[in-house]
């Protein structure tokens, strides 16, 4: 009996296309745990060498996306063998938990606490830059805002593991509509992300416009590259979100149906797009932050000497801008 249980339990999706989409959801996220695991040890290093509350909010971001990509592997195993998000549940009902509340759920309020988190960086660089608060300790209301933040988090993590209001619709999740307030939290997640988003962005721009009004004060050809890397980061990275949002919850825009999200291919296809966000944020922080990216070299053995700086001539005092990670 126990034998017959456990082959049921990993008896094959009988849909062939189901099943692709559950191997390419794992393909497509196996790397994300090893490259974050880097750039989060990167960051953590550099944020004890010299302590800098934007290093903190990063990894914050980091370690919420690197759930978000671990849920995306986690929904593979369950389009490739459907017993597990059904039998799997039964096991630990008693617990009032089930693999597609906590898995839907977990996915769905990480990618959420995003957005919060985005627009508090992208804010506090202009703070900081303007001098109006320090990088070594965060302000209070900074502190206020992000505990803020975080409770609202937990309970959407909690009111929607226990009411299911997230479920597994091959080949992804979507909110259940006929639970109570399901829409409501629809609603403010499109409210929220696309306001984040909006602040950030103009955040971003007003940074590139500060960086252009000092560059007297720093070498002409470095304030045009922070103010290409800022504009292109945050352009790039706002649109694919914001195209993602629109996609996702076109039932909500019915006045765009430019996608047949009845589709299951299409919808597949914007699952994979969801997976390939969380490959922005580090992969940006890697092309864009040289420091990072050799503590990132030095771990993996390619680099194991410490680069030192050969210039001590004709060394000049410039303001420093570090832009990494513009969404």
């Amino acid at each position: 009996m126990a034998s017959s249980d456990s082959s049921s339990l990993f008896q094959l999706n009988p849909d062939v296309e189901m099943r692709n989409f559950g191997i390419a959801y794992c393909m497509v996220a196996v790397f994300l745990p090893a490259l974050f695991f880097l750039v989060i040890k990167a960051i953590y290093m550099k944020d004890r060498e010299t302590p800098n509350m934007t290093f903190k909010l990063m990894n914050i971001i980091n370690c919420s996306q690197l759930t978000q990509g671990i849920t995306h592997f986690l929904t593979g195993p369950g389009l490739i063998f459907p017993n597990i998000v059904t039998r799997y549940g039964f096991i630990v009902n008693n617990l009032v938990i089930k693999y597609s509340q906590i898995v839907g759920c977990t996915m769905n309020t990480f990618w959420i606490a995003d957005f919060p988190m985005i627009t508090l960086l992208a804010v506090s660089r202009i703070l900081v830059f303007t001098n109006k608060i320090t990088t070594h300790r965060f302000p209070k209301f900074m502190k206020l805002f992000i505990f803020l933040s975080w409770t609202w988090i937990a309970f959407v993590l909690i009111y929607g593991s226990i009411t299911q209001n997230l479920i597994f619709v091959s080949p992804g999740w979507d909110y259940d509509f006929s639970v109570p307030y399901a829409e409501l939290f629809s609603e403010l997640e499109i409210s929220l992300s696309l306001s984040c988003l909006t602040i950030s962005y103009l955040a971003y721009i007003f940074m590139a416009f500060l960086i252009y009004k000092r560059k007297s004060l720093m070498s002409c050809v470095q304030t045009r590259k922070n103010e290409i890397a800022i504009l292109l980061q945050s352009t790039f990275v706002t649109t694919y979100i914001t195209a993602m949002i629109f996609v996702w919850h076109q039932a909500l825009f019915s006045m765009v149906p430019f996608i047949d999200m009845e589709s299951k291919r299409n919808q597949g296809i914007l699952n994979c797009c969801l997976i390939f966000h969380c490959y922005v944020n580090p992969t940006m922080t890697l092309i864009c932050n040289k420091s990072v990216r050799q503590i990132c070299l030095r771990m993996l053995g390619i680099r194991n000497k410490t680069i030192v700086a050969t210039r001590t001539e004709n060394t000049f005092t410039a303001i420093q801008i570090t832009v990494t990670n513009a969404i």
